[in-house]
C-alpha cells in the first residue's frame, strides 16, 4: 500500500501558496527531516491546521454517498466501497492516507474532503506524488463576474 500525507492548509496561506505546490512539497519534506527544531514547527502550526480526528471521522460518515461504508476502528478510519479500500490515520500532526492506488483516494476520499474544505495538500511518503486535492482555488470557484463576450 502506498502512504500519503494529508495536510489541511490554512485558508490565507493557500490562496497565496496555490500556484506554488513545490515549496509546499520542500517544506514539508524539511519539516520531516528536521522534527525537532522549533522554528519549523511553529511554521507547520502557522500553515496547516489541526485535524480532529473524532470529528473527522464523523463528517466522513455523515457526508460520504450511501454506497460507501466508513468503519471507525480504534484510532483509523476504513473507508470502502466495493473491492476499494481506503485507511486513514493521524500520525504526527499529519492525516496518513493508506490506499493501493491514489485513483482509490481520488474517487473515494477526496469528494468528501472537498466538502469540508477547499484546501487539502497531498504529498506521497513512499511516492514521488504531491499536490492540491481540489482543482481550483475557491475563489475561482466562486468568481461568477466574470463573463466572456463575443461581438461576431
Amino acid at each position: 500500500m502506498n502512504e500519503y500525507a494529508i495536510y489541511w492548509i490554512e485558508e490565507n496561506v493557500a490562496k497565496n501558496y496555490f500556484h506554488k505546490s513545490d515549496l509546499l512539497h520542500r517544506f514539508f519534506l524539511e519539516c520531516n527531516e528536521k522534527k525537532d527544531e522549533i522554528i519549523i514547527r511553529k511554521q507547520f502550526r502557522f500553515i496547516t491546521r489541526k485535524i480532529h480526528f473524532y470529528k473527522f471521522a464523523m463528517h466522513l460518515k455523515t457526508f460520504s454517498s450511501p454506497e460507501i461504508n466508513v468503519k471507525r476502528i480504534g484510532n483509523r478510519v476504513l473507508i470502502k466501497r466495493g473491492e476499494e479500500t481506503v485507511c486513514l490515520y493521524i500520525e504526527n500532526g499529519e492525516l496518513i492516507l493508506k490506499c493501493n492506488h491514489l485513483t482509490t483516494a481520488v474517487s473515494l476520499l477526496f469528494p468528501i474532503l472537498e466538502d469540508i474544505h477547499p484546501y487539502f495538500f497531498v504529498q506521497g511518503k513512499d511516492t514521488p506524488q504531491y499536490g492540491w486535492i481540489s482543482p481550483k482555488p475557491l475563489k475561482a470557484m466562486n468568481d461568477e463576474s466574470q463573463v466572456l463576450y463575443n461581438f461576431l
